[in-house]
């Protein structure tokens, strides 16, 4: 196998390069600050109602699950804060730029809720709110993601 030129190499480069500002410019082509304002509006809302029924259940026994649990309800705290932090940041008129730092935390946040989650005894009237919120989260994300990573569905 030969290897490439200095040339070939720069040429490569620069195709790749040259792809950058075209998923940029699709994602602010097709930002929708009303749309994404009502989703973020629907998931703080979600988020606080899965936390407030997180709260109502019963810790679950002394040890890991406990442990879990209540880290699990720590990133609940933090997940309706960041929600609504988002939601006055576009109803400030911030656009995709100025909030994906929020949508990241939030998806960050998610993350280890999950994983505290599958630690804890989750009730079975939980399950739907998580769900809920977790949609909420997958239609913002083609919003603010990589058009390559993750293409429209609406």
């Amino acid at each position: 196998m030969r290897t490439p030129t200095p040339t070939a190499r720069w040429l490569a480069l620069f195709a790749a390069l040259a792809l950058l500002p075209v998923s940029t410019a699709w994602a602010e082509a097709n930002w929708n600050q009303e749309r994404v304002t009502a989703i973020a509006v629907e998931l703080a809302q979600s988020v606080k109602e899965l936390r407030a029924n997180a709260r109502k259940n019963p810790d679950a026994p002394i040890g890991g699950p406990r442990r879990a649990q209540h880290a699990a309800r720590e990133d609940l705290r933090l997940m309706e804060n960041s929600s609504k932090h988002l939601v006055a940041q576009l109803e400030k008129g911030d656009g995709r730029e100025e909030t994906r730092a929020i949508y990241k935390r939030l998806q960050s946040l998610r993350r280890d809720a999950e994983e505290n989650g599958r630690k804890a005894r989750i009730p079975d009237d939980t399950l739907g709110k998580i769900t809920a919120t977790q949609d909420l989260l997958r239609r913002l994300a083609p919003y603010y993601e990589d058009v390559a990573s993750a293409p429209p569905s609406n």
